[in-house]
């Protein structure tokens, strides 16, 4: 487990679990509440989304939720770093996706346009995705926001 950063408007605490699965997310608890959130993440954009919250019975506000998801916006460096650091993988190993002008975009399904990832890795310093295609292209993306 590694501690990423304490979530300033909610105090949760925001976690990546070394046993982890992807998509690449991490988890928010909040003990003194009784809540647990999962808030996934990319390295090819910088769109988060609310995975879950669990137990129901302890679910927060949703003003608190926001507060939460803006700060792990914030934080999203740091959030890219410990999973990188922890799992060693950004979860885009065969994915299908088009390289723009230093931009991926993930497909769905295999498009005419796309190529299959082979392999992916994350600088986490210079905040730079780095990807190999099946047919060997490259692409350099930065992450910084």
């Amino acid at each position: 487990m590694s501690r990423v950063f304490v979530s300033e408007g909610t105090r949760a605490v925001i976690y990546v679990f070394a046993d982890d699965h992807c998509p690449p997310h991490v988890h928010a608890r909040h003990r003194s509440e009784g809540w647990i959130a999962r808030v996934r993440f990319s390295y090819v954009d910088n769109a988060i989304e609310l995975i879950n919250i669990a137990p129901l019975k302890n679910i927060p506000r949703q003003r608190v939720v926001n507060r939460l998801l803006d700060d792990v916006q914030t934080r999203l460096a740091d959030c890219r770093q410990a999973w990188w650091t922890t799992r060693r993988t950004t979860c885009l190993t065969n994915r299908w996706a088009v390289a723009q002008a230093a931009k991926i975009e993930i497909r769905t399904e295999r498009a005419p346009d796309a190529k299959q990832i082979a392999d992916a890795s994350y600088d986490p310093d210079a905040e730079q995705l780095y990807v190999i295609f099946r047919d060997g292209m490259t692409a350099e993306v930065s992450t910084r926001q």
